[in-house]
């Protein structure tokens, strides 16, 4: 895992850059067809993402881009798309959640789900007027192998057909189960290469 470059002006985190197995991937996708979407913007993902790659298989056109490629999100100007769907970095949840707001559009983005504990989330949302949507898998996913601490889950907005949706998966994607996202394999290959 790398770190994720300056964003938004915090420090960086080693527990930023996290690439997301497609076993995570996968539970939001019918929920975004049953919606019509047929564009939707990755902004912290790169080509090889398993975002990228799933909603392409799936029929979606989508528009990606990464702060390492040039694209900064909190500062572009968004693209024409339906809907907005990644895993950003974790440490910049607050300035990800208001540039949501400033943007406007619907999205379902992953985000630790012990972090609705955090004041400065309740008070946000209570704040902001977003109706705030979750789509928590019953499994904690792991992203490196190894049992993960925390739910990840989807906090959406405009997506869902109902506020709270619990889905299953069939393993946490730990140990033997451990499937490594496609960008992973394709980053280890690229700093191996002494590119980055």
């Amino acid at each position: 895992m790398g770190n994720l470059k300056n964003m938004a002006g915090s420090i960086p985190s080693n527990d930023d850059e996290l690439y997301t197995p497609e076993i995570l991937v996968r539970p939001i996708i019918p929920y975004l067809s049953a919606r019509g979407f047929s564009r939707i913007w990755c902004p912290f993902d790169y080509e090889d993402s398993e975002f990228v790659l799933c909603l392409r298989e799936a029929g979606f056109s989508v528009l990606f881009g990464h702060i390492d490629t040039g694209l900064d999100f909190f500062n572009c100007v968004p693209p024409e798309c339906d809907c907005i769907v990644s895993n950003p970095p974790f440490s910049k949840k607050m300035a990800v959640f208001q540039r949501l707001r400033e943007i406007g559009l619907p999205f379902a983005i992953i985000m630790c789900l012990p972090c609705l504990n955090y004041q400065e989330v309740g008070s946000f949302f209570y704040e902001s007027g977003i109706q705030l949507q979750l789509l928590i898998p019953d499994k904690r996913i792991s992203f490196d192998g190894h049992q993960s601490s925390f739910n990840s889950s989807y906090f959406c907005s405009g997506v869902l057909p109902r506020d709270i949706i619990f889905c299953h998966l069939p393993h946490n994607n730990a140990g033997r189960n451990y499937c490594g996202s496609r960008m992973h394999k394709s980053m280890s290959l690229f700093d191996e290469e002494g590119m980055v």
